[in-house]
């Protein structure tokens, strides 16, 4: 009897995630035998699905390992917040270090208890900027009335807000429909994302603001996964670890990558002074103050470890 497992993305194949995604994949094909075959989906959008769609359609079966957002889940899961906090993971070697440690073993617990999801490891996706087709964003007062697509997710509208921003909560293949269709509206996102999505058509105005720290789980339906046997289960753990440790290598020239492939004759790319990233900050210490208190103080504590 040979058993199915179908991967899952939402992303154009030249993102980082889908390069990890291919990572697992490539993992899973050279160390399973013949009695397991893998079916990969690598944009689920091109199948009708929204990205927000993964965890339902994981649960029902349509798919059975699949990555998102770590935003999507932090309300159920309010140490994930600590992904939403602006200017808060200062390096990715922090980053990692958090992730590597006891970190992601309570969030699985917390997966256990709150879904009928397993986690199988967190992957990062760049930090996080801003772009429009209007003007630069290098002060809060440049965010004015400007519209901005965001996350569903309760925090990022309101420090978004709080800068001046008017959030529209987008999936985003309904905010590519919308800047297709003429619309200008501006956005918050890694620069693998901005580039590979098609976004830098529109969006010629770059803000390296590094406000956030893209960072998605790798998710299975918890039932399917125990019901595999042991030998698959640890050959599914050991490719995510493996691609969460080969994506990291992949990362650190990605932004790289995608800045070179922009023309300074087209793109003005403004990346934020010490000064200018300040007046960020201080305007969001108060909106986010109650996002820390869900966190928690050992969570947060993690960070410095």
């Amino acid at each position: 009897m040979t058993i199915s497992i179908k991967l899952a993305g939402y992303q154009p194949h030249g993102s980082l995630l889908s390069q990890t995604l291919k990572l697992f994949s490539d993992f899973l094909k050279k160390h399973f035998s013949h009695t397991v075959s893998i079916k990969f989906s690598n944009n689920i959008m091109d199948l009708g699905y929204a990205p927000g769609a993964m965890p339902d359609a994981i649960e029902s079966g349509k798919f059975d390992i699949g990555y998102i957002a770590t935003s999507y889940f932090s309300k159920s899961i309010p140490e994930l917040y600590i992904f939403d906090l602006p200017f808060t993971l200062r390096n990715k070697a922090q980053a990692y270090r958090l992730v590597d440690g006891p970190f992601t073993s309570m969030v699985a617990s917390q997966f256990e208890k709150k879904t009928q999801l397993k986690l199988l490891n967190i992957w990062e996706y760049g930090y996080r900027h801003f772009t429009n087709d209007s003007h630069p964003i290098r002060r809060p007062i440049d965010c004015q009335n400007l519209p901005i697509r965001t996350l569903l997710n309760e925090l990022h509208p309101i420090m978004f807000k709080t800068l001046g921003f008017e959030p529209v909560t987008l999936q985003v293949d309904e905010f590519l429909k919308q800047l297709k269709a003429g619309k200008k509206i501006a956005q918050e996102n890694a620069l693998t994302n901005y580039y590979n999505f098609g976004i830098h058509e529109f969006h010629h105005h770059i803000t390296l603001s590094s406000h956030l720290l893209g960072m998605a789980i790798l998710i299975c339906k918890r039932e399917l996964f125990e019901n595999w046997p042991m030998e698959i289960q640890e050959i599914v753990t050991a490719a995510a670890l493996h691609a969460t440790l080969e994506q990291r290598k992949i990362a650190t020239i990605e932004e790289e990558v995608v800045l070179q492939n922009l023309s300074p004759d087209v793109y003005k790319i403004h990346k934020l002074t010490d000064e200018e990233k300040s007046l960020f900050e201080d305007a969001l210490i108060t909106p986010t103050r109650p996002y820390r208190e869900k966190i928690g103080k050992a969570t947060l504590a993690m960070l410095e470890e």
